[in-house]
């Protein structure tokens, strides 16, 4: 068994430019890492190009036998040295397991769900990656991403999405304005998440289309979006905290709006 024991193979090289967008994009390509992540990839059939072990990590029969899955999906495995597997992964404490996984195609498209969940410019990879989670967990729901929304195939998001990432379908936005009108047209009633207003989930009426507005973490939800949405809800709170986490304000809200689907 061959082992890659310089940080120049070019691998290597092409596992580490996964790590900028850029090359996510150009590539089509996103890592995943560990043995639970990886194990997710194949349960749902994600499309692994590469498989990197590093020989430590080879030795646990856990990894063992996600070295002979991935071989009967056709990924290609490669095995390094522990200096060179640490080189390449995202972590500081690695289980010496990652993957390069193609991105799906998405064919799916907003008008196919009745849940949408539209995050305005979140930028902590954890909060993304939390909402994603959560938009599985009660879905079925589209998550919008418009410009200035970290990049969902951000290592960090992947991994807070805990395998989220491989069954949730993205649309990209760059233009608030015409996806508003886009949502409108298809019939969404569109809901946006605020610190300060006079309604809460119980004044929301039942509807067959709903979209939800999570707002950026300083800012909130943008001026436009909420001037063009139906209504502006708040969380009200019982205690002394003035405010909540983006992705805990956002796990509440999208609980709550989903039970509002007709």
């Amino acid at each position: 068994m061959d082992v890659i024991r310089s940080k120049d193979n070019n691998k290597i090289k092409y596992v580490r430019s996964l790590y900028t967008k850029k090359c996510r994009d150009e590539e089509n390509a996103f890592i995943v890492e560990g043995i639970k992540f990886v194990y997710e990839a194949i349960r749902e059939n994600a499309h692994i190009m590469y498989l990197i072990l590093s020989e430590s990590a080879l030795a646990k029969e856990e990894v063992k036998e996600l070295y002979y899955l991935s071989k009967e999906s056709g990924a290609e495995t490669v095995i390094c040295d522990d200096n060179v597997f640490n080189f390449s992964a995202d972590t500081i404490n690695s289980q010496g397991v990652l993957a390069v996984i193609k991105r799906k195609n998405n064919t799916e498209t907003v008008g196919d769900y009745k849940f949408a969940i539209l995050c305005d410019r979140i930028q902590d990879p954890g909060n993304l990656g939390t909402i994603i989670r959560t938009a599985d967990a009660f879905g079925p729901a589209v998550v919008i991403l418009n410009k200035g929304c970290v990049d969902a195939y951000n290592p960090k998001v992947v991994r807070a999405s805990a395998g989220a990432i491989f069954r949730v379908t993205f649309v990209h936005s760059d233009s608030d304005k015409e996806v508003i009108n886009s949502l409108i047209n298809l019939g969404f009633k569109i809901i946006s998440t605020v610190v300060n207003s006079d309604y809460s989930f119980d004044d929301i009426e039942n509807s067959e289309k709903i979209c939800v507005v999570i707002g950026n973490e300083g800012q909130g939800v943008s001026q436009e979006i909420v001037n063009n949405s139906h209504m502006s809800i708040t969380i009200k709170m019982t205690g002394r905290a003035e405010s909540l986490n983006a992705s805990i304000a956002a796990g509440i809200s999208i609980y709550e709006i989903r039970k509002k689907l007709l």
